[in-house]
């Protein structure tokens, strides 16, 4: 489909989320902590085992491509035993491993997003792949004040390496809570609307692709803010997957919402190192599982993860990027589904440890195959305004650059990066707010944290990054 046609109903699409709600209606009944335990935790244990699946550590990007495909005949093995949980039926999604190669072979190899001279199309990339991905960045999710709220987008949307704009949330709408499940959670996301809209008119980007609706906490903000006069088909329906391999109701709303809008729908999945994955072994595994099962509940156009660190928070930690690449590489190798990872860093903006994190993560996810790369999450998004365009800038220009890399060079400078802030992962250096890093009205970063920039630019080129 061209740029700027979409918005045309799909029967395909229909028909393949019919039969997923059919399976939630019919599959088998299993206790919720019975398919934690011995569906999902012991189905790792199992094809882990079974697999000999054993990563390199001391490497963080893996470069044994037997291994690597070990890890995706281990992940389909695992799903096709495991299936994917409905949490408000109590029923399995089964899946033989016909049926999960026929929804492998459906899925799009590119995706045109945005408009006029904001598209971009989203291409599939193989390991070492010379094209660069497409970059996208935003506060994704982090609190903002409403009065900081446009000038905090506008520094992301002026940025021209962002191909698509991941939004921060409203901490409060009209300054009042936005309480889940109320008329102000509709109220927060057309807020949100009027904002993300304002922030891309004062860049001159209205065109660009943005992921939506942050500020929907349950189906009622997605239902209400994508269509008409709110988010777009073409830009990007965040739905994300609950749990290990688990959806609900509220999360097929948002679906079959987006289909019928013929919306470019991106699928989010997040398992937690050492939860019932385990090690990053585990992990590995789980997180291609999970990028392979949202294809079969959802059908989104692509998929992104953001492995979790379970005390940390963060997705920079060495043994989550050595196995988010390793999932990365075997997706590459074995499919030709459009993925994402994410940086999600404890440092925020004013520190090099926010920078060297997103070195270290941007260009696992470039050399590992990734179509897309996204950051930056600054302090993890928790901290409220502390966030800026300029990690994000960083971030793509690392992912870009890093493609220009095989996997030896990137493993180095990567075992660089992590040097550099592996004793602050504990100590979570937040850094300084929107309003100490850039001047709010021209939308600048302010001379201490451009300085800090072109310091760990510099770094990352005598490394052999080959930044421009």
């Amino acid at each position: 489909m061209k740029a700027g046609t979409r918005g045309e109903f799909d029967p395909g699409r229909w028909r393949r989320l019919l039969d997923v709600l059919d399976r939630a209606n019919e599959g088998p009944i299993v206790e919720e902590r019975a398919f934690d335990l011995e569906h999902v935790a012991g189905g790792i244990a199992r094809v882990v085992g079974d697999h000999g699946i054993k990563l390199d550590r001391d490497l963080i990007i893996q470069q044994d491509d037997g291994m690597i495909d070990r890890v995706w005949e281990a992940a389909l093995d695992f799903l096709s035993g495991c299936g994917i949980y409905h949490a408000d039926t109590t029923r399995v999604l089964v899946f033989t491993r016909d049926e999960i190669q026929e929804a492998l072979d459906a899925a799009p190899s590119e995706v045109s997003i945005g408009q006029g001279d904001d598209t971009r199309l989203l291409t599939h990339r193989a390991i070492e792949d010379r094209r660069p991905p497409l970059i996208s960045g935003g506060p994704i999710g982090t609190p903002l004040s409403e009065e900081m709220y446009v000038p905090i987008m506008q520094s992301y949307f002026q940025e021209s390496i962002i191909d698509t704009i991941v939004p921060g949330t409203l901490a409060t709408t009209y300054g009042r809570e936005a309480r889940t499940k109320s008329p102000l959670e509709i109220v927060s996301s057309w807020q949100q609307v009027e904002l993300d809209f304002e922030a891309a008119r004062r860049a001159g980007r209205p065109g660009v692709s943005i992921m939506a609706v942050e500020n929907s906490m349950s189906d009622l903000g997605h239902l209400s803010a994508i269509g008409g006069e709110g988010y777009r088909p073409t830009d990007t329906h965040i739905v994300a997957m609950i749990g290990e391999l688990k959806i609900n109701n509220e999360l097929l709303n948002k679906v079959a919402h987006s289909i019928r809008q013929d919306g470019v729908l991106l699928g989010f999945y997040n398992p937690i190192l050492g939860g019932m994955a385990g090690p990053a072994e585990g992990v590995a595994v789980l997180i291609t599982a999970g990028m392979v099962a949202l294809q079969l509940v959802y059908g989104p156009a692509s998929r992104c993860s953001c492995p979790t660190h379970p005390f940390n928070f963060n997705s920079t930690d060495p043994e989550i990027m050595r196995a988010a690449g390793t999932a990365m590489q075997a997706l590459a190798r074995n499919t030709h589904l459009l993925t994402e990872l994410m940086t999600s860093p404890v440092g925020g903006p004013g520190t090099d440890t926010v920078l060297y994190e997103s070195l270290a993560m941007g260009t696992v996810a470039s050399v590992s195959g990734a179509s897309r790369a996204l950051g930056v999450r600054s302090a993890v998004g928790v901290v409220e305004d502390h966030v800026t365009g300029l990690e994000t800038r960083f971030n793509g220009e690392v992912a870009r650059a890093a493609a220009r890399l095989n996997r030896p060079a990137a493993d180095e400078i990567v075992r660089k990066a992590v040097e550099e802030y592996r004793t602050y992962l504990d100590r979570k250096p937040v850094g300084v707010s929107f309003a100490e890093a850039y001047d709010p009205d021209t939308v600048t970063p302010r001379p201490g944290w451009l300085a800090t920039y072109n310091t760990v630019k510099e770094r990352a080129v005598e490394w052999g990054l080959p930044l421009d």
